[in-house]
């Protein structure tokens, strides 16, 4: 689904429609948010398709989140050039969790024509989600 932002300089969590694979890790309630029932350090990659719906270029912000905190020092800022220009963003987190804990990914923006957006399947080529997320366990936490 295509996200958009309804103010700008306003945080907005990304969320989640659909699952292709799971274990132990879920889209929660509300479905911005992904939670991991065991502990330990978990990568969290994502790929996002900005466009700008029109006028001349603005920035996307995004960053991490864990149980309702910010995370130092995770924000980019990605630069959208305009309409029919859309940029793929795409980086990674490594983060320590605990049972339960819950991943968000976030984002705002300087113009509110930057969206998150989706584009439906055309013949040959298959739909482009707005955004994808893998979360893998990487390991247990030490002790």
């Amino acid at each position: 689904t295509t996200q958009t932002a309804a103010a700008t300089g306003t945080a907005y969590a990304v969320t989640f429609n659909s699952t292709d694979l799971s274990n132990d890790v879920t889209v929660g309630s509300p479905t911005s948010r992904i939670v991991v029932a065991n502990a330990g350090i978990y990568n969290f990659q994502f790929s996002l398709q900005l466009d700008k719906a029109s006028g001349a270029a603005g920035h996307a912000y995004i960053w991490a989140r864990v149980n309702g905190t910010n995370i130092a020092d995770s924000a980019s800022e990605v630069a959208v050039q305009g309409t029919v220009a859309e940029t793929i963003a795409a980086w990674n987190f490594v983060l320590s969790m605990n049972a339960n804990d819950y991943f968000q990914l976030m984002w705002s923006v300087d113009d509110t024509n930057v969206q998150i957006k989706a584009v439906a399947a055309a013949a040959p080529v298959p739909a482009i989600p707005s955004v994808i997320l893998t979360a893998t366990f990487v390991s247990a936490l030490s002790t």
